[in-house]
């Protein structure tokens, strides 16, 4: 059995959101109901919130007696919601860590109010609970393509070495989850609805605090798993209600860029940027991909520019010349504007940055010449002047220190990739 190919397909689905269970690793009766300790989370503990004393054993039980090995269950509960249940043959147990793997819920398409509404009615269940019940598929992970999915699961189960019978089945033909009436054992205050928004915010917040340490690994991993919270619409108008929310999205980053020490003008650059692509942008597909997009560049934004870890004086140095550097700037002029010494602020500066303010004004003077030679047809001699450089020559010269290459070769280099 190939393990590696088991462990990046659990890697692969909890990356996206999406749950993956491991159930039943020893054959000691004890020590394997210990393993079915997280039964719970099968359904997120939704049938524990709405229905009194709902036991979660006769789930275990079921799959315990019906599953059989060697089989990919593509399974549909009594919700509607979807599960890929593999139970591994007894002879590779040990290897795989497990007996059942269980990967889900899922949905294959969102959840309308009105199929909401019909679940209700066919389960019996009050219509005083729909907002319960909104919630709650709304926290299900969205894979929008039926048999690509299947067969992404199918293809890295077959790699691990197992032979593979698939079987379509749901709740009438296998029935792992019980049938209960729901109207009568629904408490009388499930709180579905406020757990599902208060996990929303925790994943909200721990994807803001990932960028404001510009940690661009933990924000893309946080916003997966944020996403899976889907928000019911405010407006008839889909491409509009989406537009609405990414425009909260860009103020939320807009903040918490902002906590990680990035000057404002920095941020509404950027900011203003986005605003323009957002309302500009012709489907909800295009909104989706510039999500990730945002998230990336407001991260790179606190790497760039946060002056989280710096004295105020070398801060507001570093602030100044970012925004000046096209003109004069001295050591002199730069100590008396943060009201110290020309040597106590040299010194201070090199110690916190690691590089001299002379090395600190160039590189930033060079970072906005490498904007104006990948986006403008300004000559050389412009670009030196814009950017602060006394001649094209010194401008040259200092470019080349940096960059390994002159400003024409740069541009030259460019110009051959994309042609």
């Amino acid at each position: 059995m190939n393990t590696e190919q088991l462990e990046t397909l659990i890697s692969m689905c909890r990356y996206l959101g999406i749950q993956v269970l491991l159930f039943g690793k020893d054959s000691d009766e004890a020590a394997q109901n210990e393993t079915y300790i997280n039964i719970e989370e099968i359904d997120y503990g939704f049938r524990k919130k709405m229905l009194k004393d709902f036991d979660y054993r006769l789930i275990q039980d079921s799959m315990e007696k019906y599953l059989e090995e060697g089989i990919y269950y593509l399974y549909e509960d009594d919700l509607n919601l979807h599960y890929s249940l593999f139970r591994i043959p007894e002879e590779y147990v040990k290897e795989a860590g497990c007996q059942i793997l269980c990967i889900g819920p899922i949905l294959y398409q969102p959840v309308s109010r009105h199929i909401a509404m019909e679940l209700v009615e066919k389960l019996k269940i009050s219509s005083h609970y729909q907002q319960d019940f909104m919630e709650y598929f709304n926290r299900i992970p969205l894979v929008p393509y039926f048999d690509m999915w299947n067969h992404l699961i199918g293809f890295f189960l077959t790699r691990c070495g197992f032979s593979l019978d698939f079987r379509l089945v749901n709740n009438d033909t296998l029935k792992i989850f019980p049938h209960y009436d729901y109207h009568y054992l629904i408490p009388e205050t499930p709180e579905v609805a406020l757990m599902t928004i208060a996990e929303r915010y925790k994943w909200e917040n721990a994807m803001l605090d990932a960028v404001s340490s510009g940690n661009i690994q933990q924000a893309m991993e946080a916003h997966y798993q944020f996403l899976q919270y889907r928000l019911l619409p405010r407006t008839a108008d889909a491409l509009r209600d989406r537009k609405n929310i990414m425009f909260t999205f860009n103020t939320l980053l807009r903040k918490a860029v902002e906590h990680g020490h990035v000057h404002p003008l920095h941020i509404d650059n950027l900011s203003q940027q986005f605003a323009i692509q957002i309302e500009s942008a012709p489907t909800i597909e295009k909104l989706v991909s510039l999500s990730t997009t945002m998230l990336r560049r407001y991260c790179m934004l606190v790497n760039n520019y946060s002056r989280r870890s710096y004295s105020i004086a070398v801060r507001t140095c570093m602030d100044y010349i970012d925004f000046h550097y096209d003109t004069d700037i001295t050591l002199a002029s730069l100590a008396d504007m943060c009201f110290v010494s020309s040597s106590y602020l040299s010194a201070q500066f090199k110690k916190e940055s690691g590089i001299t303010i002379t090395d600190y004004i160039s590189r930033t003077r060079i970072r906005q010449a490498l904007t104006l030679l990948n986006t403008t047809q300004l000559s050389i001699g412009e670009i030196a002047s814009q950017c602060g450089f006394a001649d094209a020559n010194y401008f040259t010269r200092i470019f080349k220190k940096n960059m390994g290459k002159s400003p024409k070769e740069y541009r030259n280099d460019i110009q051959k990739e994309f042609s």
